[in-house]
């Protein structure tokens, strides 16, 4: 991405008088652009893909929310990994253990064969190996590198160090790698990388419009998000969908918009709740009424 675009996308994301539509779709351009260098280097950080992505998806939204805060919107990429890194050690001094965390989470269902796993497993096992023993520099710069194809100028940008200290990073890491295993390395970080899909954009873009949902003189500002392709039975990383979101906070208008465009009464976020219930927690009741309704509509399909 050229300066001239990079300044303009983010002046374009953080104008007050641009149609907050507007602003999604260039912040959006932004996540397009900068995800995988964000998982990247929050993944050479934690060593996990799943907090990896939890973290950059975090460090987006507050990158967001603070883009105010940024005197050169040229520097954007390495204001980025400041806050990415921010998010991480904020992570990490919770003090429990990720891996555990995540397989207590993980969803039977979701989990391929058994095979499948421990192919999945052991590959994954040399992996971790080798990129985890390089030093921290080497590694960061080795999984930005190979991740999306960043070119060295990008990674030097976004590190805030130069071109040939990167050259010189990747030289090292290289050597102490045998050539199969860098093979493997690429491999592995581009299968899991955000860009595969729009799905990760496209969670950035639901948590825009949830916060923008907070603020009523806002709310008409949701219906050209939907119209313009918004999933609104997208999950945030917590499981919660925009209903779940809008019965929190009683907003019976946006419950209502949300219904007619297809959001779904019965899903259930991570904790087990549908929106119906969150709204009797929050003794909402009119929002309580619209859900009633909505579910008593659109019964699920019997098992």
């Amino acid at each position: 991405m050229q300066n001239d675009e990079l300044v303009a996308l983010v002046q374009a994301a953080r104008d007050a008088y641009t149609p907050l539509i507007e602003r999604h779709e260039a912040f959006g351009e932004l996540v397009t652009r900068f995800q995988d260098m964000a998982y990247g280097y929050a993944y050479s950080i934690l060593g996990n893909a799943q907090a990896a992505q939890d973290v950059a998806q975090e460090a987006f939204l507050v990158a967001y929310q603070n883009l105010g805060q940024l005197q050169e919107p040229a520097a954007f990429s390495a204001w980025l990994r400041r806050i990415v890194a921010s998010q991480c050690n904020r992570l990490l001094r919770g003090h429990r253990t990720l891996a555990d965390d995540l397989e207590q989470a993980a969803d039977p269902a979701d989990q391929p064969d058994p095979a499948t796993l421990v192919e999945r497993g052991e590959l994954r096992e040399q992996v971790m190996a080798a990129v985890a023993a390089l030093p921290e520099h080497e590694r960061t710069a080795t999984i930005l590198y190979y991740i999306n194809g960043y070119s060295q100028r990008e990674v030097a940008t976004f590190l805030e160090v130069s071109v040939d200290a990167v050259k010189k990073r990747l030289e090292r890491a290289r050597r102490r790698l045998l050539q199969d295993m860098l093979v493997l390395v690429g491999e592995q970080l581009m299968e899991g990388r955000p860009s595969q899909d729009d799905r990760f954009v496209q969670e950035i873009k639901l948590s825009l419009a949830m916060e923008a949902a907070a603020r009523d003189a806002q709310l008409a500002q949701l219906e050209p998000l939907l119209v313009d392709g918004l999933d609104v039975n997208t999950r945030t990383s917590g499981g919660q969908t925009m209903l779940h979101w809008a019965a929190q906070h009683g907003h019976t208008e946006a419950l209502e918009l949300l219904l007619r465009y297809g959001a779904d009464p019965h899903v259930r976020d991570d904790a087990g709740k549908t929106a119906l219930q969150i709204a009797r927690e929050q003794g909402h009741t009119e929002a309580v009424e619209v859900l009633q309704r909505a579910e008593a509509k659109n019964q699920p399909p019997p098992a």
